[in-house]
């Protein structure tokens, strides 16, 4: 063979090959499935749910039958249109895991397939004229699109099978916060009840291949939740003494045109002393008791296309979930479900403080994310991505323990023994001769740091009351857009300048002592209230404009909410009349 024949066959093949993996898996052959033309595909549930938060949830229950005993496997899937968007499959039969093969293909292009692996089941599943049925269950996100006060929703229709359904039923779910205004399919019936509303499809024979996309448009008439959790830390504490203290610091992401307030949250049912707190870690409400019933958690404010950070705290009965065997224990933990909204990253950490070590064992090894010990406290770490509400019974952990008596009672002990030194320190400078005086050196802050600061701070409240002014004249007319810019630019520059100053003598402050860093402590933790109080009173009125909220209600929230500027801005006052003692 030539060198140019050569050349040509090597670039031929190259090119085929990047065909292939250009297009989706076509090749899944029906070697493995020949018996698939022995069986009947009598009947197909086809149901399209539309969660809050925004998952879609696809469950095919397929019933098949054959005139012999057939053992086979099954593929199912959909239009590849769809294939970027799902987040996780599974199949199961009369409650048992079938295993899936995902992207397996339909043997034929444009489509994205499952194979499930039925044969693993063994005698269990074996088709015949008596009619079995499992179900597949396909979750997706990403496939709604919102614009103002509506939504549009991308669907399949109906699944697509590698043969013909004789007949195929098709319901489509959507919250009752949500109207159906125009749909690219035609439905027969719809009902609502409870806080779904549901479109039935007529009943009609499936053709193998069905490649059927659907639309559907919603209109806002309540309130719909459109967004996800980034991250969900779950921090659970343990005490020598058998409590168990949990955080769940959740990160969120409104991906809707409305202000989140209040979320649907499955609250663990060995859970009590359930407390929201905010970033700063501040208390923002208790969770009652019809909020328990409801599951629903009201939360800080978030408004579109924002993230926000907030903590669910609370305790656990740890008779239900601690037992002990001799010296050590054992925590049994699970998750239940945690809510309807998609989280993408979800961290469970077991803190044991010093005086617990733990002794876990190989499996929760090869599980853990990550396992860090020293010598103040041991950390395990498992971490979990895109976890769904249907995820809750896929996490189930045993963690052994041992505590320590001498470290359970370090601190007292500690506390004894300092103060018995203490008194003999004292007794024997009694009977000594004391030496020399010694001279500590202290650190002293001048009066005029103090001055400064105060005053410094103080130009700073008047910038920032200006700037305000200054937009409200703007909103009125009041003043040309150009002088607008130019007052603001001299402002904002000369609020930049201050601020820095502020921050060094900030830091100067703090490093004097205990009792002013305390006192810069508590005016930071009100100036983190006062920006949220002013970050409450802006959505308020936002929504008020948009006609989320009524009249009262309006006003109901911005009485609260301006009464939290005004507790933050008296503290804010506190420490700075404690600090202007110090120079007058």
């Amino acid at each position: 063979m030539s060198t140019k024949s050569l050349l040509i066959a090597i670039l031929g093949i190259i090119f085929a090959s990047q065909i292939l993996i250009c297009f989706p898996n076509t090749s899944a052959s029906y070697s493995s499935n020949q018996n698939l033309s022995e069986i009947n595909v009598d009947n197909v549930i086809h149901t399209v749910e539309l969660l809050e938060g925004g998952l879609v949830v696809i469950n095919d229950t397929v019933t098949v039958s054959a005139n012999k005993n057939v053992s086979t496997n099954f593929q199912l899937g959909f239009p590849y249109d769809y294939a970027p968007y799902l987040i996780k499959c599974f199949a199961s039969f009369n409650g048992k895991e079938i295993p899936v093969k995902l992207d397996y293909g339909l043997g034929v292009p444009g489509f994205y397939g499952v194979l499930l692996n039925l044969t693993s089941l063994g005698d269990e599943f074996k088709i015949d004229s008596t009619p079995k049925n499992f179900t597949v269950t396909f979750i997706f996100s990403e496939l709604i699109k919102v614009e103002n006060n509506s939504l549009t929703l991308n669907f399949t229709l109906f699944p697509s099978l590698p043969i013909d359904a004789k007949v195929c039923n098709t319901t489509v779910i959507f919250p009752s916060s949500l109207s159906l205004v125009e749909a690219s399919f035609t439905y027969n019936d719809s009902k609502v009840e409870g806080n779904k509303r549901y479109y039935y499809l007529s009943l009609a024979p499936l053709k193998k291949f069905a490649y059927d996309e659907a639309k559907a448009w919603l209109r806002l008439s309540g309130t719909f939740t459109y967004a996800e959790i980034e991250k969900l830390e779950r921090k659970i504490e343990i005490d020598a003494y058998g409590s168990i203290n949990v955080r769940d610091v959740y990160h969120i992401i409104n991906k809707g045109t409305r202000d989140i307030n209040e979320i649907t949250l499955f609250f663990p049912k060995e859970g009590y002393n359930f407390i929201v707190e905010d970033s700063a870690g501040i208390k923002v409400s208790e969770v009652k008791k019809t909020d328990l019933e409801r599951n629903k958690l009201d939360i800080p404010s978030v408004g579109p296309n924002e993230k926000n950070v907030f903590s669910l705290v609370y305790k656990l009965n740890s008779t239900a979930v601690l037992s002990k065997n001799g010296d050590k224990y054992k925590l049994s933990m699970s998750i239940s479900k945690i809510t309807p909204l998609l989280i993408r990253e979800l961290t469970i950490s077991f803190i044991a403080p010093q005086g617990i070590s733990f002794e876990p064992q190989m499996n929760v090894y090869s599980l853990a994310s990550s396992i860090k010990r020293d010598f103040s406290k041991d950390i395990i770490t498992f971490t979990l991505r895109d976890f769904t509400m249907f995820d809750f019974d896929k996490f189930q952990v045993e963690i052994t323990y041992k505590t320590n008596v001498f470290w359970a009672s370090y601190p007292y002990t500690l506390i004894t023994l300092v103060a018995s030194a203490v008194i003999l320190l004292g007794f024997f400078a009694r009977r000594k001769p004391s030496p020399a005086p010694t001279v500590t050196p202290k650190i002293v802050v001048s009066p005029k740091v103090f001055r400064k600061f105060v005053e410094g701070y103080e130009e700073r409240i008047k910038i920032i009351s200006k700037l305000d002014r200054l937009e409200e004249q703007m909103r009125k007319g009041k003043i040309s857009r150009r002088q607008y810019k130019v007052r603001k630019t001299m402002l904002e520059n000369k609020l930049s300048s201050l601020s820095k100053d502020l921050a060094d003598l900030r830091e100067t402050i703090r490093r004097s002592g205990p009792r002013y860093a305390d006192i810069i402590r508590q005016l930071e933790i009100a100036e983190a209230q006062l920006e949220e109080a002013e970050a409450g009173i802006r959505r308020v009125r936002s929504r008020y404009r948009r006609g989320e909220i009524s009249r009262e209600a309006y006003r109901r929230l911005l009485e609260e909410h301006e009464k939290r500027v005004d507790e933050a801005n008296l503290k804010i006052e506190g420490a700075l009349l404690r600090l202007r003692e110090e120079y007058s």
